[in-house]
This record gives C-alpha cells, structure tokens and sequence, in this order.
C-alpha cells in the first residue's frame, strides 16, 4: 500500500506517509482502517508527509467523499485537531493544498502546510530532530 498510518499515543501524533501514488481507493481504505482504530478520535495532531508522493490519482470527485468521511471521523466534535502537511515537490504540494482546502473553519481542523521537515516538528512541537528519529524512539502502532 502506498500509504501508511501510524499512531504515536505518547505523543498525540497520527503519522501518514505517501509513498508513489496517492490513490483514492487507498487513501479510503486507511481512513476507514484508521476510523476502526480504538486510538483515534478527535484532537489527535496529525503529520501527512508527503514528501515521498510521486503522483495523484486525479478522481477529485472520489478525493471530495473522502474529505467527507474525514470531517465525521476527525472534526465537528468540539476538540480541535491540528493538522501539519509536509510537502517539498510540486505535486506533493498540490496534494497538501488540495488537502488543508478541504477543511472548513467550521471543522475544527486547523491545517497548515510545509516544505520543511524541522518546520513540521516545530509546529506540531514534537521534541525530535527528525522524522525517523521520531519513529525510532516512539512506540508506532500501525493501522
């Protein structure tokens, strides 16, 4: 699968890394694994990277029901949730813009995008100097 989604309980993290193409049927497919998932729920932070995207499947229609199930899954619970989209390539930042656009103000989600991996760590005050420093030194549980 091109997407993988990891639950970090210790640091109230949800990690979603994209690697190749962001397909529709996958990115559904975790969703609703994710939704399952008894850590999930509203005011998790959430990091998407997708610096490793490499291309989109272009049914925005398919992308839109899927930002739909997001709001039910992720928003309108009255806890905000703090979304960070990392992206450093043309198409990953197209991917990330057509993700925080998704969100409304009346979501509950505040989502920001960058082109930095320090930048993402920062703002979602992680104390790591890097991703995979991150992932090394957390219990992950996948989804």
């Amino acid at each position: 699968m091109a997407i993988s989604v990891q639950i970090i309980a210790d640091q109230n993290l949800v990690y979603v890394r994209y690697t190749g193409a962001m397909l529709v049927d996958e990115t559904a497919a975790a969703l609703g694994e994710f939704a399952k998932h008894p850590l999930a729920g509203p005011g998790l932070r959430h990091l998407v990277d997708l610096t490793r995207l490499t291309d989109i499947d272009r049914d925005y229609a398919k992308f839109m029901e899927i930002q739909a199930k997001k709001v039910e899954t992720m928003a309108g619970h009255g806890v905000e949730t703090f979304m960070v989209y990392l992206a450093n390539t043309p198409i990953g930042l197209h991917a990330a813009n057509m993700g925080k656009n998704g969100w409304t103000p009346e979501s509950g989600v505040v989502a920001i995008v960058v082109e930095n991996e320090d930048h993402a760590l920062v703002a979602l005050g992680l104390p790591f100097d890097s991703i995979a420093q991150m992932l090394e030194r957390c219990d992950a549980q996948s989804v």
